[in-house]
C-alpha cells in the first residue's frame, strides 16, 4: 500500500510516531510523510521512508499573504502522488485539512479519540484508540488498526540507517539525556535526572 502519513509537529509528536511508521514499513507499506519543515530531517533518518514533504504551517500562519507562493508549491508537491490511504495520526484541524487536500481516502482517530474531535469528520474512516496511554502506544495501535496488522507488543529498537553501520561497541554504550521542554508540566525534577544518571552509569553507560 502507498501510504501518506500526516504528522506535522511538534518535535516530540514526530518522534513518538517513528515506531508506528517503522511498523508500517516492516509490513511492506510504502510510506511518505508530511512534517513541519523544522523537523523534516527526523523522518528522513528512518530506514525505508519514502518522500518527506515539508510544510511551513507555523511560518505561513504568521504571514499568509506573503506565503502564497510557498503554499501553492507545497500543494503541488502534496498532490503529485495519489495514495491508497492518507493517515492523519495527529488528529488536529490543521492536519485534517492537509489530509483532505491530499489525493487519497483519509483515515485517523475517531472523534472520541482525536485531540480535536472535529478533525475526525475529515476522514473516510475513524478509529477509536483508548486515551490515557503513552503516545507511542496510541500511534502504534492506530497504524495497526488502519493497516490491518497486529499491534506490536514489544518496545521498538531501531536506529538511523547511516548511524547503524558506524556504531561500534563504544558508541552503543553512550547515552544522551535531553532535558529541555517548553511546558512547565513536562519538566522532570533534578533528583530524578540524577537518579537516572546514576542508574545508567551503574549499567556501564557513559
Amino acid at each position: 500500500m502507498r501510504l501518506l502519513v500526516v504528522k506535522m509537529s511538534s518535535l516530540g509528536d514526530v518522534v513518538h510516531a517513528l515506531p508506528a511508521v517503522a511498523d508500517a514499513i516492516s509490513h511492506g507499506h510504502q510510506v511518505d510523510w508530511v512534517v513541519e519543515e523544522a523537523f523534516a530531517e527526523i523522518p528522513a533518518l528512518l530506514p525505508g521512508i519514502g518522500r518527506v514533504i515539508p510544510i511551513a504551517w507555523r511560518r505561513w500562519r504568521r504571514t499568509p499573504l506573503a506565503s502564497r507562493g510557498e503554499m501553492r508549491a507545497f500543494l503541488r508537491q502534496l498532490r503529485a502522488t495519489e495514495y491508497d490511504l492518507v493517515l492523519d495520526s495527529q488528529g488536529l484541524i490543521k492536519s485534517a485539512l492537509v489530509t483532505l487536500l491530499a489525493r487519497g481516502p483519509g483515515a485517523g482517530f475517531s472523534h472520541t479519540s482525536a485531540r480535536e474531535p472535529w478533525a475526525a469528520f475529515a476522514y473516510r474512516r475513524g478509529y477509536r484508540i483508548a486515551r490515557g496511554q503513552h503516545a507511542v502506544d496510541r500511534q502504534r495501535q492506530l497504524f495497526a488498526a488502519v493497516l490491518g496488522f497486529p499491534a506490536a507488543q514489544t518496545w521498538p529498537v531501531f536506529a538511523p540507517a547511516a548511524a547503524t553501520a558506524q556504531a561500534g561497541s563504544e558508541a552503543q554504550r553512550r547515552v544522551f539525556f535531553l532535558h529541555g521542554t517548553t511546558w512547565a508540566t513536562k519538566h522532570w525534577p533534578l533528583s530524578m535526572w540524577l537518579e537516572l544518571a546514576r542508574l545508567a552509569a551503574a549499567d556501564g553507560y557513559t
